[in-house]
């Protein structure tokens, strides 16, 4: 699984990032049943567009970091609304599973308009694995199965170093290993975190989790964009 940095090809000059829309519709999900959000065994960059040099957009350090910000922010709230609907309330997954699908895309694009299609399918089998197993402790949670809940844990420990190994390389040390390691050791925690007290039942402490989230997601928006700033000082200006 582990999926490294090493692909990355020398990064471009110009920085692009594209946002998605959400997707709709709706469709039942039995709990008993293993909800697959992605296909990991797809390819994970089929879907990343070719863009030329000359339709490339140059962003500003503020709108390069507002997009990250805004992207993250939302993974973290629709990966908790994916969680809840099969831990909890089982109405139809088919809609949290689709905005949660375009939020991803629209990260990889980032990515790959930012680092080349091979960045871009690295980050993207990393990004749809550790959501797969967020839905998969969610799970775990909801047939309150321990065995799952930790194969799903340690499956995510595994996506901590996996990841911040490539935020680390991609951003040539912007962003240190163990800082960015750290950091998603912290997101994890917040995520199961939530599903747990949404179990059982403790609705406003779940609540008050996930405004954590939201804002742990934000710092490490916050150090992507500000190493990616750095790296690309002479095309991105505040």
């Amino acid at each position: 699984m582990r999926m490294l940095a090493r692909r990355l090809g020398v990064p471009i000059a110009l920085l692009v990032l594209a946002a998605g829309a959400s997707g709709c519709g709706s469709s039942t999900h039995e709990s008993s049943t293993p909800l697959t959000v992605f296909s990991l065994s797809a390819d994970p960059g089929q879907n990343i567009p070719v863009t030329l040099p000359a339709h490339r957009v140059v962003l500003t350090a503020v709108q390069l970091k507002t997009t990250l910000d805004s992207l993250l922010s939302d993974h973290v709230r629709l990966t908790a609304a994916l969680m809840h609907e099969v831990a909890v309330a089982h109405t139809g997954t088919g809609r949290a599973v689709r905005a949660l699908a375009a939020n991803t895309q629209s990260l990889t694009n980032a990515i790959a308009l930012v680092y080349g299609t091979d960045a871009g399918r690295a980050f993207a089998q990393l990004w749809e694995q550790h959501t797969q197993f967020f839905v998969d402790y969610a799970q775990g949670a909801h047939e309150h199965d321990k065995n799952a809940e930790k194969v799903a844990t340690n499956r995510l420990r595994d996506y901590q170093n996996d990841f911040g190994s490539f935020v680390s390389t991609a951003t040539g040390g912007g962003v240190g290993l163990g800082a960015v390691t750290a950091l998603l050791g912290g997101h994890v925690l917040d995520l199961t975190r939530y599903i747990d007290a949404d179990v059982d039942g403790h609705s406003a402490d779940a609540s008050s989790i996930l405004v954590q989230a939201v804002a742990h997601i934000r710092v490490i928006a916050g150090a992507m964009g500000n190493a990616i700033v750095a790296q690309h000082l002479m095309t991105v200006t505040p």
